[in-house]
């Protein structure tokens, strides 16, 4: 009569675990990879919303929009592009306020923020030779103007780090204002 086997030896436990390490090894890398970029991801989309927004409301409102960053932080500012809504040039770093003399629709005037680890990093704009411009004195860097007929006033790139030391740059071609993204 054979005896009953009631369990499983030392050995045969092992092997299983070192196949379910190595099928764990396996699957990290990829799993990284499908969540890694996740908030850089989330910042781009956000700030592609905003400038959606601010070229839209430039073709509604038949006047210009400015979208502006504020370099190494994640604040970001869309308004209408005259001197009530910003108190100067661009990259003054002036404050906006709120009246319009005109009677029609309230103006867009949003500031928004990126989440904490996402910070603006080297945006600016782009000269006839395809070289980045400097950017003005202040903190604020204006990178695109849309115009009321869906333009911008010229290229622009916008780039933004994570923490983590990921970079991703939103490239704005001043012809059509559509935007693009790169690593």
């Amino acid at each position: 009569m054979a005896s009953k086997r009631r369990g499983f030896t030392l050995f045969e436990m092992m092997l299983a675990a070192a196949v379910l390490l190595v099928a764990a090894a396996a699957v990290t890398p990829s799993l990284s990879s499908l969540w890694g970029n996740t908030p850089i991801n989330a910042a781009a989309d956000s700030v592609k919303a905003r400038m959606a927004e601010a070229r839209s409301r430039a073709i509604a409102e038949n006047r210009p929009y400015r979208f502006d960053v504020m370099d190494n932080s994640g604040t970001m500012r869309v308004a209408p592009d005259s001197p009530e809504f910003w108190d100067g040039t661009a990259g003054d770093g002036s404050t906006m306020t709120s009246t319009d003399s005109n009677s029609g629709p309230a103006p867009l005037v949003v500031e928004d923020t990126l989440p904490r680890e996402i910070r603006f990093a080297g945006s600016h704009t782009l000269g006839t030779d395809g070289q980045p411009e400097a950017s003005g004195s202040g903190t604020w860097v204006c990178p695109v103007v849309f115009l009321p007929n869906g333009t911008t006033r010229q290229d622009a790139e916008i780039a933004f780090t994570e923490s983590g030391g990921t970079q991703l740059v939103l490239k704005v071609q001043s012809t059509t204002g559509s935007i693009t993204t790169s690593r």
